[in-house]
């Protein structure tokens, strides 16, 4: 070590010091969320530790690289303190960003279940609201703040301490030393490229290889937030595929369909429904999970007691999201669009493409089209898009125009709002289509005053608004059922997605997805519960069914009426899950496909494709197909009738 030149002991010393606060940000991430991962074993922990070392490390030689070079240039006039003041606050501001990022990422990941993509530069910028919401969330996340401050404050300690430690001086003598420091700037710089690229096989490391360290479900911790944020920033959206050929594509699966009306889906109710005369509601309820409910959770405790009513006179089916944000949604509920790229599709360079929708299908037939969110008009784009989609008016916070009833972070709270959209649909024309997305049942999970006591607070934060949000749907009822327009309504009651849990059945892969999916009509003689699955993207083409819908549609859902194959699919992380007649598998382009038998198996842990080749050839197919027609029509802009 003495013949190391204290300069290179410098380097080392200050880059062990960043590895170490990567190490310690990626602790705090897991200790604030540890409820939502499952680790077995010390050989578990070994392997993620070992991911989480490569990870690290390709995002060390990314966002050290300026001040690393400097520090390793070999260059006469290193030893010039603005020359040093530079490359210190290289070296500061890149390892603040990266605490930073991950430690955002410890408050934020528990919505979302992804690491932070680069496209949440974009999502951040579709709406009004957040800079009002920072302050918020700096009150409610005080102990990441917290976190933050004593991470940053050992930091400069410790780096003070090797900085007076190694402080001599770098002199370049002789040609022979500056040939040597030549020699060694050139092996570092090449070392950097091969950690930024996560060694050097063939392809360089993505997000997707997290996998092979343990399971899907726990690769958050296998990466870290800088990673996925360099790794996603400016990368193209989509790429054209070629699985199969395009007669041949067609006979395996696509989204260009014709809605076939169901005989039997006919005589549930007194008289079918009809076009032109049938109204529609689609009311989304901001993130409930089917945990709050005894409908979906028969062992604990409901937390909505009107919803749970209304089910006893409903169709009810096990409902899954296709994403884990709001801004994914939306668009899968209203146009049957799952979440099947890195980037939000409302933030994404296809954002402009033309998408069908249940309301552009009715508007057609005469339907008047509206839209009602209580938030910030212009939150998450979704006034545009909504605009686009076929819905011709839209209320949102500016038209309620009453900040009595504003809850200080994200809008009009609901039930005021819902007796506001109660009272609008009196208004407007009829026949009608219109769509209701609540808010209260949301981060920083606020209730009026004068409700303060009247719910239960369960055992997490979530249970009191969602007993607020019930009753504010319960209030809507209420005041609806009053109406003319009532008795000939349809209402599907779904979530936008779901949210924090506690039963270890609602924290399986699946598990976390489940939402309610409730269709009810004032009309129907025969409620039940049914035991199929059905995702955000299998509502429009539903409704198309049940209101006899004759024209085609382009959707990546089914209808529940349907006989056709259902199916459920799931994006992350470059990993598609499919779900279907009970199998689960999970496919990553270039690696095997994987199979489970979900129902036996929730926690995915025994790996079946070798043993059942013809059902993973099956799944295999069919997500190959559905990626095909997802990329290849969003970038045709295909995405439509």
């Amino acid at each position: 070590m003495k013949r190391i030149p204290q300069s290179y002991k410098l380097i080392l010393s200050r880059y062990a010091l960043s590895l170490l606060m990567l190490y310690l940000t990626q602790a705090v991430f897991y200790l604030f969320n540890t409820e939502l991962f499952h680790i077995e074993g010390f050989s578990s922990v070994w392997k993620i530790f070992c991911g989480c070392t490569r990870y690290a490390l390709s995002s060390l030689s990314v966002f050290l690289a300026p001040c690393l070079l400097m520090s390793l240039m070999p260059l006469p006039f290193k030893s010039n303190k603005i020359y040093k003041a530079v490359e210190n606050i290289f070296f500061y501001l890149a390892n603040i960003f990266m605490m930073v990022v991950n430690l955002i990422d410890t408050g934020y990941y528990r919505f979302t279940f992804k690491r932070l993509t680069a496209d949440i530069t974009r999502y951040l910028g579709v709406g009004g609201d957040f800079d009002e919401l920072i302050p918020q969330f700096l009150r409610d996340y005080w102990h990441i703040v917290l976190s933050f401050v004593v991470l940053l404050s050992f930091f400069v300690l410790i780096d003070r301490m090797i900085r007076r430690r190694f402080s001599a001086k770098e002199e370049i003598r002789s040609a022979k030393q500056y040939i040597s420091r030549s020699i060694v700037f050139v092996l570092c710089s090449a070392l950097l490229i091969v950690a930024q690229r996560g060694g050097l096989q063939t392809r360089p490391l993505n997000l997707m290889h997290a996998s092979m360290y343990c399971e899907t479900q726990n690769t958050a911790l296998v990466l870290n937030t800088p990673f996925t944020l360099y790794r996603t920033f400016g990368k193209p959206t989509l790429k054209p595929k070629h699985f199969f050929s395009e007669e041949e594509i067609k006979s395996i699966y696509n989204p260009h369909i014709t809605p076939q009306s169901s005989t039997w889906a006919d005589t549930l109710f007194a008289s079918p429904l009809q076009v032109g005369k049938t109204n529609v509601v689609i009311i989304v309820l901001e993130s409930f999970s089917a945990e709050y409910s005894k409908t979906y959770n028969t062992t604990g405790t409901s937390y909505t007691p009107f919803l749970d009513s209304l089910a006893q006179y409903s169709m009810v089916f096990q409902g899954l999201s296709n994403g884990k944000r709001s801004i994914d949604g939306i668009p899968a509920v209203l146009s049957s669009l799952p979440l099947m790229m890195e980037e939000s599709y409302l933030t994404s360079c296809y954002g402009d493409n033309n998408l069908g929708s249940l309301a552009a299908d009715l508007s057609k037939q005469g339907y008047a089209t509206a839209f009602f969110h209580g938030g910030y008009n212009g939150t998450m784009n979704f006034d545009n898009y909504v605009k686009k989609i076929g819905y011709e008016y839209y209320y949102g916070k500016d038209e309620y125009n009453n900040d009595k009833d504003y809850d200080g972070n994200w809008g009009i709270y609901d039930e005021p709002f819902l007796q506001y959209m109660a009272k609008q649909l009196d208004t407007i024309s009829k026949p009608f289509v219109a769509t209701l997305f609540t808010l209260s049942s949301h981060h920083p999970y606020k209730i009026p005053a004068q409700h303060k006591g009247r719910f239960p607070k369960g055992s997490m934060i979530v249970h009191e608004t969602v007993g607020y949000s019930d009753y504010a749907l319960k209030r809507f009822f209420e005041q609806a059922s009053k109406s003319d327009w009532f008795s000939n309504t349809l209402f599907v009651i779904t979530a936008d997605h779901s949210a924090l849990t506690s039963q270890e059945e609602f924290k399986t892969q699946i598990g976390l997805f489940r939402i309610p999916m409730i269709i009810y009509h004032p009309s129907l003689k025969h409620p039940f519960v049914s035991d199929m699955t059905m995702q955000q993207t299998d509502i429009y083409p539903t409704i198309a069914d049940l209101l006899h819908l004759n024209n085609d549609i382009f959707c990546f859902g089914r209808s529940v009426f349907s006989p056709q194959q259902h199916y459920y699919m799931y994006y992350t992380n470059g990993e598609y899950l499919l779900l279907m007649n009970g199998w689960l598998s999970k496919y990553k382009e270039g690696c095997p496909l994987e199979l489970y038998f979900e129902k036996e198996d929730p926690g995915l842990k025994n790996n079946i494709a070798a043993k059942h080749k013809d059902i993973a050839a099956k799944h295999e197919r069919l997500t190959k197909a559905i990626i095909q027609q997802y990329n290849n029509n969003i970038i045709s802009n295909s995405t439509h009738p």
